[in-house]
C-alpha cells in the first residue's frame, strides 16, 4: 500500500498543477473493509477527539503546489465498538497524523462526534487521514451506527460508490 502511495504520489508530481486529486467517495463500509484487512490493528470507535495539544506542521511540499500535514497528540472520548455495538468506554491518548498526496493533504478536526479507526500500536492509538479520506466519519447518524456495526457482525458490508 505504501508502495502504491509512493508511485501515485510521484505520478501527481509529474504532471503538475493541471492534474486533480480524484477520490472516491469514503464510505463507512469501504473504510471497515480497509483497515479489517489491514497487517496493523485497528479497533472502530465512535466519540470525538479534544484536547488537541503538541501540534507539529507537515515537511512544505513544493513542486505542485505547497502543502502541509499535521500532526497532533489528542485524548479520544467516546466508545470502542464490540459485537453488541458502541458500548465499551473509551477514554485514550491518539497520536493524530494528517498525511499529504501531492499538494492535497488530509485531517482530522476535533470536537466533532465521529466514527473512526484507531490503530492499536504498542505504544499507543494512532489514527491517520489521507486526502481522500475514508478513516474518519463525521457526525454519524443512527443508519452510520448500524451499517458499521453490520460490518463488525459479519454482514453486508460492501460500499455503495455511486
Amino acid at each position: 500500500m505504501k508502495r502504491l502511495a509512493a508511485t501515485v504520489c510521484l505520478m501527481l508530481l509529474a504532471a503538475g498543477q493541471a492534474a486533480a486529486l480524484s477520490c472516491l467517495r469514503p464510505t463507512i463500509e469501504a473504510g471497515f473493509n480497509t483497515h479489517s484487512q489491514a497487517e496493523e490493528i485497528y479497533v472502530m470507535v465512535l466519540g470525538k477527539l479534544t484536547n488537541k495539544r503538541n501540534v507539529v506542521p507537515g515537511v512544505e511540499l513544493r513542486g505542485a503546489g505547497i502543502a502541509r500535514g499535521e500532526s497532533y497528540v489528542a485524548t479520544f472520548i467516546g466508545f470502542q465498538s464490540t459485537r453488541s455495538g458502541f458500548d465499551r468506554p473509551l477514554e485514550a491518548t491518539v497520536a493524530v497524523k494528517g498525511t499529504c498526496l501531492a499538494s492535497w493533504c488530509g485531517g482530522v478536526n476535533i470536537d466533532v462526534e465521529m466514527i473512526t479507526f484507531l490503530e492499536k500500536t504498542p505504544y499507543g492509538y494512532t489514527l491517520s487521514e489521507g486526502p481522500c479520506g475514508g478513516a474518519v466519519f463525521y457526525n454519524p447518524d443512527a443508519d452510520m451506527k448500524r451499517r458499521a456495526h453490520q460490518c463488525l457482525l459479519g454482514g453486508v458490508c460492501e460500499p455503495d460508490n455511486r
